[in-house]
């Protein structure tokens, strides 16, 4: 076991040369010679350089190590790596052993894999369960994903109605991390298949609104059908209505033609107007009265509403504010973190970091950031004082680096700051 090679490997991995990773931890042992780590390592970088069929063999290397655990992680990434090079059949048997150990963390990451094998394989049944499974696990950061994948299953099984509401759902509970132009044109298969053509196009056309997301072949086909049962719709809707009879317009008092007084001038044509006898206009005078202090009513009114909406809206903000909300943000703040370190700018970079952290943790913190890597937040766990999330850095040479990152809120008590950082080795594909 040549331990320079590993530690070489680690380095070259960490800076997303991952051809030079994989060399260094292949050359570190022996083909017969046991270590989980380096072979995971290395399974990883084969991922990130498209060598499914090596990376598969490296993961059944580490699998042999049984003192080095995380069995789980390393089931996905096997699972991962058979599904492609197309072989669902045994990579469902990978993702489907993962989901048997108790100490994952993320299972939910096994039974999207599963469900995804079961689906290319023809299994929809059983792949709506994994669906399901992985939609309902608290540690899933996506679970419209998981929903939208579900709903898929059940247009498969002939089942729309039950589509149409998974859709619904899902795109109910979609965050940041969903596409729900996805979850829109699923939307729309699902409701064309249930014999709902005019609202299937309204779910295709919000999916397509921005110009962004391509329909797949499948639901370009669907849409296709629903251009032609809207248009055969309206076809026979112009054979058999007939045309409605012109109504005669209703009267409108010229000095008042929208009726937004709520009160017509009378008609000089109307004689009995002018013929009023004394107890009849006193009686006519007595409702004007009525509408007058009804109208004189109307500031109060608007008073009591702005109240109101300042009152909802205060209450807005402090449910946003249990709810992990903040200014900055936990996304802004990583973001300037990571700006601020590759540009040499220290003091602005200290400002991003909790106040009560030393000055050597600071350093050490600002020093782990890569230079050029751009990041973004891949998943969080809110509180209202603390935030958990992992962060996802693409580095300047093309590889990916994940992170664990804890926030506290800032001292001005409103905004967030970050209050460690610790590389992660054990996330999905760097698992």
């Amino acid at each position: 076991m040549n331990s320079q090679l590993i530690q070489q490997g680690r380095a070259a991995y960490r800076a997303g040369d991952f051809s030079a990773a994989a060399q260094m931890l292949g050359a570190a042992k022996t083909p017969n010679e046991i270590m989980g780590e380096a072979d995971h390592l290395r399974g990883n970088a084969l991922m990130h350089l498209g060598m499914y069929a090596e990376a598969a063999e490296a993961y059944a290397a580490a699998l042999n190590d049984g003192a080095y655990g995380k069995r789980g992680a390393l089931l996905t990434n096997r699972g991962k790596a058979l599904a492609a090079v197309g072989d669902y059949t045994t990579a469902a048997q990978a993702f489907s052993a993962a989901t048997q150990d108790a100490s994952y963390a993320t299972p939910f990451k096994a039974y999207l894999g599963l469900g995804n094998a079961l689906f290319q394989s023809g299994d929809y049944a059983n792949a709506g369960t994994a669906f399901r499974q992985a939609a309902i696990d608290g540690a899933n950061p996506a679970p419209a994903a998981a929903l939208g994948d579900l709903g898929r299953c059940f247009i498969k099984l002939g089942r729309p109605a039950d589509a149409v509401e998974t859709y619904r759902t899902a795109i109910d509970f979609a965050g940041p991390r969903d596409d729900t132009r996805a979850l829109n044109a699923g939307m729309g298969q699902a409701l064309s298949a249930a014999g709902r053509p005019s609202d299937a196009l309204d779910a295709f056309n919000a999916a397509t609104a921005d110009g962004i997301y391509q329909l797949t072949p499948e639901q370009a086909d669907e849409l296709a059908r629903v251009h032609d049962s809207l248009a055969a719709l309206s076809a026979q809707t112009a054979m058999f209505t007939a045309p409605a009879p012109a109504m005669d317009a209703p009267a409108v008092d010229p000095l008042d033609p929208t009726g937004a007084t709520g009160q017509f001038m009378p008609d000089p044509s109307d004689t009995g107007f002018f013929t009023l006898s004394e107890s009849e206009m006193v009686q006519q005078d007595r409702k004007q009265a009525k509408v007058r202090r009804r109208h004189r009513h109307t500031g109060l009114k608007i008073f009591l509403v702005m109240l109101l909406l300042i009152v909802i809206a205060a209450g807005g903000l402090g449910y946003a504010y249990t709810r992990g909300m903040g200014c900055p943000s936990q996304e802004s703040v990583i973001t300037d973190l990571f700006q601020a370190a590759g540009d040499g700018d220290t003091a602005k970079a200290e400002s991003c970091l909790a106040s009560s952290l030393s000055e050597d943790a600071k350093a050490m913190i600002i020093s782990s950031i890569p230079q050029g890597a751009t990041v973004s937040i891949e998943g969080m766990d809110q509180s209202m004082t603390e935030t958990t999330a992992k962060v996802k850095a693409s580095l300047s040479k093309g590889g990916e680096q994940e992170y664990t990152v804890k926030f506290v809120r800032s001292d001005n008590h409103i905004g967030w700051a970050v209050s460690s950082f610790d590389i992660d080795f054990s996330a999905a594909d760097n698992q």
